[in-house]
């Protein structure tokens, strides 16, 4: 099946210098002897996986870390070196593959181990991978109850190389948050009993984005990983996380106005008659919809910017339109005039969480959906 081609009224920009400064800022929130894997899964959040997995190795990333193989071997054939953490773990049928392209999975499983450990042999070399410990997410992970010993297991088998311990914090980025305590008490106990039985683990990971930004008590410190995913992009993994590192935004998505028109009071906007013009108002029609990943939950919600000023969103965001109040903007804006969907024009920004919010959702789907939409180009 053949993929329509992106709307050429819609351009998505990606800020790469935007992404090192957010990484070099976020480094120096990291407790001692821990390194960075970057968090490239899903296109990079929208963002472009290749350009920002290559840009982020050249600012010194530890690692990457992605969700399936299929995004690791990617990786791999385009060049890219040094540890790859697949975070889903593997099927054992993509075992061979896993280790032939030198890929690091989490896993959950003695059937996991033992099929990374079959095909490792088949290639005569070792593989890396890491035990995967569900400490309260109750996603993926196997129960601290039975780790060590699968832990052990794991470790007598031929062909492996286990480095480290892996968890993720099921509400992480709010400071003092007692359920994000309780699982880095549990994760930085079991990574104590595995090392003094004899596992070095040095590449153990349990904070990711709010796990840094709002560190948990008792969440271990090095040697280890963080796994940093939407704070590199500029986003928050919690808003009570705001202002604890100096973010950019990485995602700028222009439109373009399409019509500019004059409609009389008591005129429809837009499907279902959800907004009605209270007087004689202006209105643009924006050239993007939800088919561009433009969110229709931001209906009577949102706003947009053209020329450094907010135009709220009125009626229901169509498929390939939505409509703004021009009135009260002077000079007032033009046909083929540029929206501004996501990011900066002049002293103002809409910022992937403030239109998260307004679509009442969160900037990882904002970022995703628009960036998966749309052309798109990086910067510098």
């Amino acid at each position: 099946m053949t993929r329509v081609a992106p709307n050429p009224d819609n351009l998505v920009t990606v800020d790469l210098d935007a992404v090192a400064s957010n990484l070099a800022a976020l480094r120096a929130l990291l407790a001692p002897g821990l390194g960075v894997a970057g968090v490239v899964k899903a296109d990079a959040y929208g963002h472009g996986m290749l350009p920002v997995a290559r840009r982020l190795k050249a600012e010194g990333a530890e690692a990457l870390a992605v969700a399936v193989p299929r995004e690791g071997v990617l990786l791999r054939r385009a060049g890219v070196q040094g540890p790859i953490l697949v975070m889903m773990g593997l099927a054992p049928n993509s075992a061979p593959e896993v280790a032939a392209h030198r890929l690091t999975p989490f896993l959950s499983t003695m059937e996991e181990f033992a099929a990374l450990s079959q095909a490792a042999q088949a290639l005569g070399r070792e593989a890396s991978c890491h035990l995967k410990v569900d400490t309260g997410m109750s996603r993926l992970g196997a129960h601290t109850r039975e780790a060590l010993e699968l832990l052990n297991a794991a470790a007598a088998l031929p062909g492996l190389r286990l480095e480290g311990l892996a968890s993720h914090l099921a509400t992480s980025g709010n400071p003092g948050d007692g359920f994000a305590q309780r699982q880095a008490r549990a994760f930085g106990g079991l990574l104590d009993q595995a090392r003094q039985q004899g596992h070095a683990l040095p590449q153990s990971s349990l904070a990711a984005s709010g796990g840094v930004l709002a560190p948990p008590q008792g969440a271990p410190g090095g040697p280890g990983l963080a796994r940093l995913g939407i704070s590199l992009y500029g986003g928050l993994p919690h808003q009570a996380s705001q202002g604890r590192a100096e973010l950019r935004g990485a995602m700028r998505c222009t439109s373009r106005l399409a019509l500019v028109k004059r409609v009389p009071p008591g005129a429809c906007v837009s499907y279902g008659c959800t907004w009605e013009a209270p007087r004689d108002t202006w209105l643009g029609v924006v050239a993007a919809g939800y088919s561009d990943g433009y969110p229709r939950s931001a209906s009577n919600q949102g706003a947009v910017l053209i020329n450094g000023r907010l135009a709220p969103i009125r009626g229901r965001v169509c498929m390939n339109a939505f409509m703004v109040e021009l009135t009260g903007l002077d000079p007032l804006p033009q046909a083929s005039d540029e929206v501004v969907l996501l990011g900066s024009s002049g002293d103002a920004e809409i910022s992937a969480d403030q239109l998260g919010q307004w679509a009442k959702t969160i900037s990882y789907e904002i970022t995703c959906s628009l960036g998966a939409a749309n052309r798109r180009v990086h910067r510098p």
